[in-house]
């Protein structure tokens, strides 16, 4: 046996989180029986069963030095050569080889110890006993809590239950393994021992989730016992209640399938496997499929990914199906012909898609009849809407009906990327039931957009979806403000009340369950018309043993959980009173009753009260209301908001020559980036609507794309000119509209190939190749994948590079995050930084105040002059405001550094016109020194306020107004400068 020191370890174990836990293992002093015979290593290792593992680590030196470890833990499974008990051993060796005994053979049990003796195989019978013991463990469990209440629990409880679920786990009993670790962390988070801190508010412990695991706990073990007691379990409640090694022979073959993928995600649950999961819709039958990859964390490192087949129709696939619900999880043997996702494909997933929100709800009733199925069901259904009520979003179809979407930050962000620019045909994804609402977890959109059909992803890798459904409902006054604003039933909210009663009830402890608590909602369930139920409800507390009453409440709490499923119907909205959002016309918001203004609609954006689409209503409102002229006139500061750009381009369309000067004018003058996107935006309209000026507004557009210093701009450019091609194309002498997709196939397939790499390459170095890669292909296509990347990413690194690109490409949704992140600069410097220069790449007028707030902070002056100063002329009047306002500002020379860099003719007449508004006023000669200095960073405006200031001046009484005068003839050098 070869003799290591600590300083090797690194170089036979290469997992270094294995040997992080192994060394862990090893300082607990969970090695017992430390041993040593010839080349081999033995222990004993503590584990959560009632036995010890038994670890054996063998050394060979051909064809190099290497340790071999084998393990009795369920990691045996799988072909490593470290589990974190070898790993442990190992550790042990390194540090003191002194405690290993030398034995004359190897220890009995120990794995590979004796090759030549025949292991006893275990009989099923002992694997039964250890499921049986672990059922019975859950029980006890479930009764104590029931009885007592969660008031009695400590952490060494919490603990208990921790290394029950894993002890679980290794007998096979998966579904009671999973659920035990979601009741330890939902007492975790709650505070320690599950009690509830001092002053906090009633239910901080979320009961109905608790009162939802105790419920799925108690009702898998009274299933369990029967099937152990010799009543067989149906093959998809063995999947999901024990889970099982399924052969090929005992899967279903499924053949000539047409799969599309929808949505590609990695994730790792709470026992720490990393599941990597593609899902599909069958072209022909419209059923929901799967593809896992399962894997221990440790082995997910080094194990090859399983790939996306996004993009591609899988057509004539074959594949054996395993057990369980929808989606119906597969094994390929065959992956069939692979050819493009076209419109084709696309109008077969609209064929086969469920046709309103009604059948996707008759969908859930029949998949939640069975009490072990999943909470969430996969569908895609038919939608052409989608409206914004309050903080929620719902999905509506042609009849009207709605499902809700959750209330979700980031999947509004998400879905604000995947429709602007198309109209919603379809969303795939999970449909269950929130705060008493029939709710979709959506995964992926069918929209039509420029080109045509396109599948848009909304999952973001690495993201759980629907995990909300059981573990994350809104609670309490929260749960009732959701529902009734969203719109759910009266009923439907009567018994989600009395649903969430009953489980506060149970958190307590069915203890102290009494008449006066039960009496009031067995009432209210009569009212319901629910008879059985409330004199179920109403028996409980005549049980004198509060142990007898657990499953007959538990039976209940779950029967009213179906009752809510039917109850729970569409929401109707009526679309006469909605209005459509100009920047996305799949979404609609209830019709305001005034027209605010772009300040107003920030103020209230900032403070929460208002969304992004109700806002972008206002802002078109707005813009719509001013006449052309003033639009003409005013191209700044309003074509550098990036909320008026569609209004900006539908009210410019019709100008033709007129507007073609306005966009040449944005284009050419030093002006912030968002003015200059506008302007192509404006030339795409101006040739959409055709007449004399189309000719010149294509070949300005064609000049952008070719000439254009500006990827955002060259990317701006190309998208509309592709946008042309294509309806050019689509004319009756046209080529058709194939040629267009060919030619922009390859750029969409070089941008689907570095999106993966960003969104699934192991290491930091490579995704920021793809980042950088993605934003020097300059394609608009490339915008999902960068803001994935910026949410979601591990790395800060790889975060800071895709605002940068993010900004590059001139993606005006990120405004208002970046103006976040801006804000919260005193708790997090470097991504206020980040925001800085972000901000001030994008040139949106929206960033301008908190920059100016910034610096009047005096917050990164240099970063942020920068950034005030990229705005161009947009920025000149509210950097002399604030000056003006504060006026010891002027004595930095980050101030005049900004006024120096911008147009020195703007920097003139910004003040000229300032000193003629002044005219007479009082105050004119204490700011006339303040104009003078900052007119002093060029020439040209020097001179020409000098000027302004000696007609203003002149005559004008008091030796302020005369001191200022004097100044003003030294600028000009009428009177001699004093040395």
């Amino acid at each position: 046996m070869k003799r290591i020191g600590a300083a090797e370890l690194r170089t036979f174990i290469q997992d270094a989180g294995e040997l992080k836990k192994g060394t862990l293992l090893y300082d607990g002093g969970q090695l017992l029986n430390l041993a040593r015979y010839e080349n081999k290593l033995f222990c004993d290792a503590k584990g959560s069963g009632a036995s010890p593992y038994k670890v054996t680590l063998a050394y060979s030196d051909a064809p190099a030095p290497a340790f071999k470890g084998r393990c009795t833990c369920p990691a045996r499974t799988f072909n490593t050569a470290f589990c974190k008990h070898a790993a442990a051993l190992l550790v042990a060796w390194a540090r003191a080889p002194e405690s290993f005994a030398v034995s004359e053979a190897a220890p009995p049990g120990a794995p590979g110890g004796d090759t030549a003796r025949k292991s006893v195989k275990k009989g099923g019978a002992n694997a039964q006993a250890l499921m049986k013991s672990g059922v019975e463990q859950v029980g006890t469990l479930v009764r104590e809590l029931g009885v007592a209440g969660v008031a009695t629990i400590g952490d060494d409880r919490i603990e208990q239950m921790e290394k029950l679920a894993e002890a679980l786990r290794e007998n096979r009993l998966r579904r009671l393994s999973a659920r035990t670790l979601d009741l330890a962390a939902l007492l975790r988070r709650q505070g320690a021992g599950g009690r509830q801190a001092r002053g906090a508010p009633r239910g901080a412990l979320p009961a109905v989730a608790y009162a939802n695991v105790m419920a799925d706990l108690l009702l898998t073990a009274r299933k369990l016992e029967k099937h152990l007691a010799g009543e067989p379990l149906d093959d998809r409640h063995v999947e999901e209640l024990v889970g099982k090694t399924w052969k090929a022979s005992d899967r279903k073959p499924a053949g000539d399938l047409t799969l599309v993928e929808y949505a590609f995600s990695t994730r790792t649950t709470s026992d720490d496997f990393v599941i990597r999961e593609s899902r599909f819709i069958d072209l022909e039958s419209g059923r929901h499929f799967s593809e896992k990859q399962i894997l221990p964390v440790f082995l997910a490192k080094r194990t090859e990914p399983k790939r996306s087949f996004a993009g591609e129709v899988l057509a004539g696939a074959r594949a054996t199906t395993y057990p369980g619900y929808p989606p119906l999880r597969v094994d390929f043997t065959d992956l069939g012909d692979k050819r493009p996702l076209d419109a084709s494909a696309l109008e077969a997933v609209l064929a086969r898609a469920l046709p309103d929100v009604g059948a996707a709800l008759a969908t859930l009733q029949e998949h939640r009849k069975d009490v072990f199925a999943p909470d969430l069901v996969p569908v895609a259904v038919l939608t052409d809407t989608l409206f914004a009520r309050g903080a929620r979003l719902s999905a509506v179809d042609d009849k009207g009906e709605a499902l809700h979407l959750p209330d979700d930050a980031a999947l509004e962000e998400r879905l604000a990327g995947s429709l602007r620019g198309a109209r919603l045909r379809a969303l795939l994804g999970d449909v269950g039931i929130d705060a008493a609402l029939p709710t979709l977890w959506p995964l992926a959109a069918v929209v039509d957009g420029p080109l045509g059909l396109e599948l848009r992803p909304i999952l973001d890798q690495g993201v759980e979806q629907g995990t909300g459904a059981r573990g994350g409902q809104l609670e309490g006054s929260a749960w009732n403000a959701a529902a009734r604003e969203a719109g759910a039933s009266p009923a439907a909210i009567a018994l989600g009340e009395v649903r969430e009663e009953l489980a506060e009830a149970l958190a307590t402890g069915l203890t102290g369950l009494s008449a006066r608590v039960t009496d009031p909602l067995a009432a209210r369930l009569r009212d319901l018309r629910l008879e059985k139920q409330a004199a179920l409800l109403e028996g409980l507390p005549q049980r004198p043993e509060p142990a007898d009453r657990l499953d007959d409440f538990i039976k209940l709490y779950q029967v009213l959980e179906m009752a809510l499923v039917r109850l729970a119907g569409a929401t109707h909205i009526d679309r006469a009173s909605t209005e459509r959002v100009p920047t996305y016309e799949s979404v609609a918001v209830a019709r305001p009753d005034e027209t605010l203004s772009p300040d107003e609609v920030a103020r209230r954006r900032a403070a929460g009260a208002m969304s992004r689409y109700v806002a972008a209503v206002h802002h078109a409102r707005y813009y719509a209301s001013l006449p052309a002229s003033e639009l003409v006139a005013s191209i700044f500061p309003i074509w550098a908001d990036g909320t008026a750009t569609p209004t900006i381009a539908k009210t410019f369309a019709p100008l033709g020559a007129e507007a073609i000067s306005a966009a040449e004018k944005a284009l050419t003058v030093k002006a912030g980036r968002v003015a200059k996107l506008t302007a192509v935006r404006v030339l795409q309209a101006v040739v959409l609507h055709g007449g004399p000026a189309r000719a010149e507004a294509t070949a300005m557009l064609r000049k952008v794309e070719e000439h254009a210093k500006d990827a955002g701009l060259r990317a701006l450019a190309r998208d509309a000119l592709d946008v042309i091609d294509a309806i050019d194309a689509a004319q009756p002498a046209g080529p058709g509209s194939d040629w267009v997709r060919a030619r922009r196939a390859a750029r969409l397939e070089r941008v689907q190939e570095l999106a993966k790499a960003l969104g699934a390459a192991p290491t930091k170095e490579e995704r920021l190749e793809a980042l950088k890669a993605l934003a020097e292909l300059g394609d608009l296509a490339a915008l999902p994948a960068l803001r994935r990347a910026f949410y979601a990413d591990a790395a800060r690194g790889v975060r800071e590079e895709a605002a940068y690109a993010l900004a590059q490409l001139g993606d005006v949704e990120m405004v208002e995050t970046f103006v976040r992140m801006l804000a919260s600069r005193g708790e997090d410097e470097r991504e206020a930084k980040i925001a800085a220069y972000a901000l001030g790449y994008l040139g949106d007028v929206r960033g301008l105040s908190e920059l100016l707030s910034a610096y009047a902070e005096g917050y990164k002056p240099g970063i942020v002059a920068d950034a005030i100063r990229a705005f161009g002329p947009v920025a000149l009047a509210p950097l002399v405001d604030l000056i003006e306002a504060r006026p010891e500002l002027a004595k930095r020379a980050a101030a005049l550094d900004a006024l120096k860099k911008m147009d020195d003719a703007a920097v003139a007449a910004c003040l000229v016109e300032r000193i003629e508004a002044r005219r007479g006023d009082a105050d004119l000669a204490e700011k006339a020194q303040l104009y003078l200095k900052l007119a002093d960073v060029h020439a040209h405006s020097r001179r020409e306020v000098a000027t302004a200031l000696t007609a203003a001046l002149a005559g004008a009484p008091g030796k302020e107004a005369q001191a200022a005068l004097k100044a003003a003839q030294k600028a000009l050098g009428v009177v001699k400068r004093s040395k």
